[in-house]
């Protein structure tokens, strides 16, 4: 987990000069933390475009604070989340470990509501959506997680096994390629890739069935919590209301 101010977080602006992996580097590849794509995305949805003039807005000194002072104050408020994050984290862990998804599902939420620029915390989340059966949501945390940090083996096996199990077999063939690639001979990845070449072997109407059970496997998140009691429990844990510029992770892709 990185803090504010650490050389090494390329979250961090003062971590530009950094050797192959700083965000110079990642703009120029395409892999974040913002790139053209990604702001392309924004600027054509209305909802992201508002959530980033709203964050523009309030990214001001407050009445007699001065720009040194708004930076100092950011970076304690940062460092006071992470530390809070990774403290949920261990009960989100526990609650894990135990077999208690819904509650995982929850603790996960306020740790990415908390620390949105943390990778761990969404990569997390999709072990838990795998659990649940809520794929499409396992595929845009995992996504998320790749976009924070795109070395991440886990993330690109998590989405990979989420297409797996919605019958995307090319898109989930491709990930478990790069995870392959980033961590060779991974024994569970390349029990995935032989199961899925097994599935591509069946007779046609046999692959046929099986995509049809596949589609209809998905779980919306509104079966596990709804909005509004994911936001409470969210809300309960943090010990505050979240502001509207926070709630983005309480309404996944379904």
């Amino acid at each position: 987990m990185f803090k504010p101010g650490d050389k090494m977080n390329p979250y961090d602006p003062a971590s530009l000069e950094l050797g192959e992996d700083g965000p110079l580097q990642r703009l120029a590849a395409g892999t974040g933390p913002m790139n053209q794509k990604q702001m392309q995305d924004i600027l054509s949805d209305p909802a992201k475009l508002n959530l980033l003039l709203e964050l523009m807005k309030n990214d001001v000194p407050r009445p007699g604070e001065t720009q040194e002072e708004k930076i100092l104050r950011e970076k304690r408020e940062w460092a006071e989340a992470d530390a809070k994050s990774a403290e949920l984290k261990e009960q989100g862990n526990a609650a894990f470990k135990d077999g208690d998804y819904k509650r995982a599902l929850v603790v996960y939420t306020a740790c990415m509501t908390l620390s949105p620029h943390e990778p761990l915390y969404p990569l997390n989340r999709a072990a838990v959506g795998l659990r649940l059966k809520l794929y499409t949501t396992v595929i845009g945390d995992a996504s998320e997680a790749i976009e924070r940090e795109f070395r991440m083996a886990k993330a690109y096996f998590r989405r990979g096994q989420a297409l797996h199990s919605l019958g995307e077999w090319s898109k989930a063939e491709a990930d478990y390629a790069q995870a392959l690639k980033l961590q060779p001979k991974d024994v569970l990845v390349l029990q995935q890739v032989n199961e899925l070449k097994r599935l591509r072997a069946l007779p046609s109407q046999e692959q046929t069935e099986w995509l049809a059970t596949a589609k209809s496997s998905n779980v919306k998140m509104e079966a596990i919590l709804s909005r509004e009691e994911l936001k409470g429990e969210v809300e309960h844990l943090l010990g505050r209301q979240l502001d509207p510029m926070e709630d983005r992770y309480l309404t996944p892709a379904d």
